[in-house]
């Protein structure tokens, strides 16, 4: 009934209007233009090889994105997002693209599979677990829309991504990052992201984060009190500020968002699945 291939050679434009009807009715829907669609592919390292669409006839009816990198010092799979069009649902879609997925990076000799869901999005948890993915970190997002208080702005300066050495931080603690945000994807276009940064002895506290949309996407600091001054100065610099997949261990830092006047406006569960060589 179902026909099933890599997106290697589906077009942009058709891929953009699967993924546009898929998640019309989402918690958070999307629309992404041709354009918006090639930015998220690029930023997010989509590999079209280990992508798959899923077409009744000629129409894509259901797709699977994935990109492929280190994470957690070891080569693993990111689904980047899933989705099916609404008439076609409950017809195992889902299924067997996971399935397809599975036999694709198993064979690639990939063992750890991650993707990230909205917490509210209980139907979306209850396919996972089914599919063998288990929690492993609740992250918040969050969001400034304006700076409050001033900031101390002499002491905070800012550089191109590539210029900074983020493998030598010294006693600069990295706050874990997520998937998309980790400092290999990051690498793949560097030219797309900025760093603010504090140096006293050294690298005090760094954010990097997107030029394009102010979007945080890397933490670090000795302590919470010397990255306070580095998101002040940025926030006062692009507004609104969105920090992206915080992870909710991190209390301290929370807090810190928190006083600068950041509200929560989403909360995702990261989820693995272990694939058995």
């Amino acid at each position: 009934m179902y026909r099933y291939q890599t997106l290697e050679d589906v077009p942009l434009g058709e891929i953009a209007a699967c993924l546009n009807l898929a998640f019309s009715d989402y918690d958070i829907p999307l629309c992404l233009t041709e354009r918006e669609l090639a930015h998220l592919f690029r930023t997010s390292g989509v590999d079209e090889s280990r992508s798959f669409g899923a077409f009744y006839g000629d129409q894509m009816v259901g797709f699977m994105l994935h990109s492929c990198g280190l994470y957690h010092g070891q080569e693993a799979a990111f689904n980047v997002g899933t989705g099916v069009v609404p008439e076609h649902r409950g017809n195992g879609i889902s299924t067997d693209l996971f399935s397809l997925a599975e036999q694709v990076l198993r064979q690639a000799q990939i063992q750890s599979y991650y993707l990230e869901v909205l917490q509210q999005n209980e139907g979306a948890i209850r396919l996972y677990k089914k599919q063998g993915f288990s929690v492993t970190r609740e992250f918040a997002v969050l969001r400034a829309s304006a700076p409050t208080g001033s900031a101390e702005q002499g002491k905070v300066e800012y550089m191109e991504f590539d210029r900074f050495d983020l493998d030598h931080m010294g006693q600069c603690r990295k706050i874990g990052p997520s998937y998309e945000h980790s400092t290999g994807l990051l690498r793949r276009n560097p030219e797309l992201y900025e760093v603010a940064y504090r140096r006293e002895d050294g690298v005090s506290a760094f954010c990097v984060f997107s030029k394009g949309d102010g979007q945080i996407l890397q933490l670090g600091c000795r302590s919470v009190e010397e990255l306070k001054p580095v998101i002040q100065s940025l926030l006062s610099r692009v507004h609104p500020l969105t920090a992206k997949n915080i992870d909710q261990k991190e209390r301290e830092v929370l807090e810190m968002f928190a006083a600068l006047g950041f509200k929560t406006v989403a909360k995702q569960f990261e989820m693995v699945k272990r694939i058995d060589s």
